[in-house]
């Protein structure tokens, strides 16, 4: 049973301490390889150690307090990690390092404790050297078992359901009170029971803190693909993904666009303005479909959101259902984008593209066979927007001009807007437009045809502004690789930009995270938690010193 128990523990525990590490690390290569190698490692030292641990002295009674350490270890997880998140950022010479700093800190002393589990049950179950195979068989088939049990019930049910902070500490909870209630005296017991009042014990510090955002918390909830918190601020409502601001919404203006990214949106219906129906990829708070519906009357909007509940919110809370009386014009669809404009027949004249992952689009929406799909879909004067972070200059400019060299290759004219000023310098929010059409417009030949444009005058006063802000000047690619489904660095490419703050509103960069907010509550809850280790440590000193001799265990070497 313990070890079936332990099998769960550390599938579940794998998955909800990803939960912790995406919102500060972003769900990229480095942070899902740092959690899966570092659990390997820490499985594989355990499975070595253990067999000679198990050799030299097995009990029962060790083998429990093994467990009982794991469990008190991954109860500490939910206080610790904001400080160790703030310190492997601010420690790590290079940020892809820094996922592996942190996960090694949070993950490798439970998993080596728990691989040790497994081995030292197989010494203990082994009555004769006869049956050594099938007992050993018959056990990692069990932790096995568990495992798979542990990475569907944390999937499906958990995740969705209950707070990280709370999974967590049920894990070591888990551990601590089986392993004490079966196999340990008296005091392992009183100390499971004061780590079970902790949980009781008003405190801000559990997993709190990573990330920071403003205003004051509406509603949060675990998504199946990310953190999502709504914040109101004054007469704006915000909402935020990982702790990143990806929708704002003004709640006496539904349909007014409140972030200056999203009004270039608009500069679509300057190289197509009879444009009828119109693909946004990334729903968000929905801001740029809301927008479109208003102004827009004779347009379709359809939008693919691959996450149900960020659907669920922006109806919700960002006046979605509200605005969208008419069915007819909208159309939501929950699944990838890819997928979906892979399957669709549907012609589009605008598409937008504005899905991202933390600080950037996920790689597989970023490559040449992903945008030949695209071009495909698009009408005759057909358009692509896709909202791009990075700069014009520097190593925070090579994802941009990676996906520019790439675009190159589908679109026969590309159009780059920077949305903070023409100082391409600063890491920004990138328009980067893509036409069907061959023919190059300058700017003042972009400028005529705005002028010519009534929409852009009477319904969008400032889209005849973002004309000025037409990057015109050779965008160089020679040195950046060409995306595609086999080769896409996209990690390498962001690390720069992620390693450095950049200019949104309310955008908290990834340097600038906060720490761990210090409360008393807080502060007495880690005192306590440091009390029972320390009373831990002395009694694991005293049961380890402890030689007992089974004559059950005394296989001799004839045998």
């Amino acid at each position: 049973m313990l070890v079936f128990i332990t099998g769960i523990v550390t599938m579940s525990l794998e998955f909800s301490t990803g939960r912790i590490l995406i919102p500060v690390f972003g769900s990229s290569l480095y942070t899902w390889g740092s959690l899966i190698g570092v659990i390997l490692v820490g499985l594989s030292l355990g499975y070595h150690i253990g067999g000679r641990l198990a050799d030299r002295d097995p009990s029962f009674l060790k083998f429990c307090a093994i467990i009982f350490s794991a469990g008190l270890y991954i109860v500490f997880i939910p206080f610790v990690s904001p400080m160790v998140m703030g310190f492997s950022t601010l420690y790590a010479s290079e940020s892809q390092y820094a996922s592996l700093l942190a996960t090694s800190i949070l993950l490798m002393m439970p998993t080596f404790l728990l691989g040790i589990v497994t081995p030292y049950a197989v010494k203990l179950a082994t009555n004769t050297l006869s049956k050594l195979g099938n007992i050993a068989g018959n056990l990692y088939s069990v932790s096995t078992i568990g495992s798979i049990i542990g990475t569907f019930l944390t999937v499906f049910i958990l995740i969705p359901e209950f707070e990280i902070r709370y999974i967590i500490f049920f894990l070591g909870l888990t551990l601590m009170i089986l392993s004490s209630l079966i196999g340990l005296s008296k005091l392992p017991r009183i100390l499971a029971i004061s780590v079970v009042l902790l949980l009781f014990f008003p405190t801000t510090s559990l997993v709190g803190g990573i990330v920071s955002h403003y205003g004051t918390l509406v509603y949060e909830k675990e998504t199946p693909y990310s953190h999502l918190d709504i914040t109101d601020l004054g007469n704006a409502r915000s909402l935020y993904l990982n702790g990143l601001l990806h929708s704002k919404m003004y709640k006496d203006n539904p349909t007014d666009l409140a972030i200056t990214y999203t009004k270039y949106f608009h500069l679509g219906f300057l190289f197509n303005g009879d444009a009828k129906n119109i693909l946004f990829i990334g729903g968000g708070g929905f801001s740029g479909p809301k927008n479109f519906l208003n102004v827009y009357p004779n347009a379709t909007i359809d939008v693919v959101e691959i996450d149900p509940d960020v659907i669920d919110a922006a109806k919700k809370y960002f006046s979605l259902d509200y605005i969208n009386s008419d069915l007819k014009r909208l159309r939501i669809f929950n699944e990838d984008a890819r997928n979906f404009i892979s399957n669709t027949n549907q012609q589009y004249d605008i598409i937008i593209l504005d899905a991202f992952s933390k600080s950037y689009v996920p790689f597989h929406l970023m490559t040449l066979e992903y945008f030949k799909i695209l071009e495909e879909k698009l009408g005759p004067n057909g358009v692509v927007i896709s909202n791009l972070i990075g700069s014009g200059v520097g190593d925070t400019s090579d994802l941009f001009r990676a996906v520019y060299k790439t675009m190159s290759e589908v679109f026969p004219s590309l159009y780059v807007f920077p949305t903070v000023n023409d100082n391409f310098v600063i890491i920004q929010n990138v328009m980067l437009i893509g036409t069907k059409t061959d023919k190059d417009y300058n700017k003042f030949e972009l400028t005529q045809i705005a002028s010519k444009n009534n929409t852009f005058y009477k319904d969008i006063p400032y889209a005849t502004d973002f004309v000025e802000d037409l990057y015109e000047r050779k965008i160089k690619t020679d040195d950046v690789p060409l995306l595609t489904d086999k080769l896409a660095p996209v990690e390498n490419l962001i690390n720069p930009i992620t390693s450095r703050s950049y200019i949104i509103e309310e955008q908290i960069g990834p340097s600038k995270r906060t720490g761990l907010p210090w409360t008393e509550n807080t502060m007495l809850s880690l005192a306590i938690l440091t009390l029972i280790v320390i009373l831990w440590v002395f009694y694991m000193k005293k049961i380890w010193k402890r030689q007992i001799h089974n004559n059950h265990y005394n296989i001799t070497a004839e045998e």
